[in-house]
């Protein structure tokens, strides 16, 4: 079946996944290879253990339409059709407020993290919509407490405003893309991964604070891992979720129903 879920077909399924060296991308791929996907990624890194029998990789920058033209042709090249397009590459602002900044630094941060955050799912879903549309396939992409978000999950005004965005291009890509093609989301509460931001230093270098710090902030008291989130993106584009376009499953430890 397209993406476990569309029309019948002889191949195994594939799935193209951007941001795919670690933290929830790797864990998604992972996740996919295991269950019977095909699978290419598109990241700007190489990854240390290269392709596999069921992993390809290409080398790229999400914010580069030939980049994502290149994942996808790759995937109908190497493994014969698509899908499933996972829009996962990310930045984070590291916290900045508006008042924290010069203007120019403010303005450099934002086009930064709108282009990784945004731009990027745009460039990925125009690449892949015309192959997902042969296969009644599923865009599953990574949105963020932030899409909802504003205060006390220590997004900046930046990130906070590309995650929101990010639920818009869902929204609409859902309304637009159907009947042909299924779009939901996935946005976790804090998860310890390696998301960077604009200058490079890791948002969890302290993992035990941010542990002891997400799990006070929601009911449950959970932190998530990247590998208990990561079979939410394979549910989502199998015919369980046949039903479902426009969702966001939000693995948050309850924070709706603070």
């Amino acid at each position: 079946m397209g993406g476990e879920g569309g029309r019948r077909m002889e191949r195994e399924p594939v799935a193209v996944v951007t941001g795919g060296t670690s933290g929830i991308g790797r864990a998604v791929v992972a996740d996919l290879a295991a269950h019977g996907y095909r699978v290419v990624v598109l990241d700007r890194d190489a990854p240390v253990d290269g392709d596999s029998d069921r992993v390809r990789w290409v080398v790229g920058d999400v914010r580069d339409p030939d980049a994502n033209d290149r994942v996808v042709d790759a995937a109908l090249g190497r493994f014969g059709g698509l899908d499933l397009f996972v829009g996962n590459a990310g930045v984070h602002d590291g916290g900045v407020g508006v008042r924290d900044v010069g203007g120019a630094e403010l303005a450099e941060v934002a086009r930064y993290v709108l282009d990784v955050n945004v731009v990027g799912y745009l460039l990925g879903a125009r690449a892949a919509a015309r192959s997902l549309a042969d296969s009644e396939g599923s865009m599953v992409f990574t949105l963020s407490d932030a899409s909802f978000l504003v205060r006390g999950n220590g997004a900046g005004i930046v990130y906070a405003a590309a995650k929101h965005a990010a639920l818009g291009v869902v929204r609409h890509l859902a309304a637009d893309l159907a009947p042909a093609v299924r779009v939901n989301a996935v946005a976790p509460g804090g998860i310890v991964t390696g998301l960077r931001t604009v200058d490079g230093r890791q948002v969890y270098a302290d993992p035990d604070e941010i542990t002891a710090t997400v799990r006070a902030f929601n009911p449950l008291g959970v932190m998530p891992r990247a590998e208990q989130v990561a079979p939410l993106y394979r549910f989502l584009a199998s015919p369980a979720a046949a039903g479902m376009t426009g969702e966001v499953l939000r693995p948050d430890g309850g924070l709706t129903v603070r």
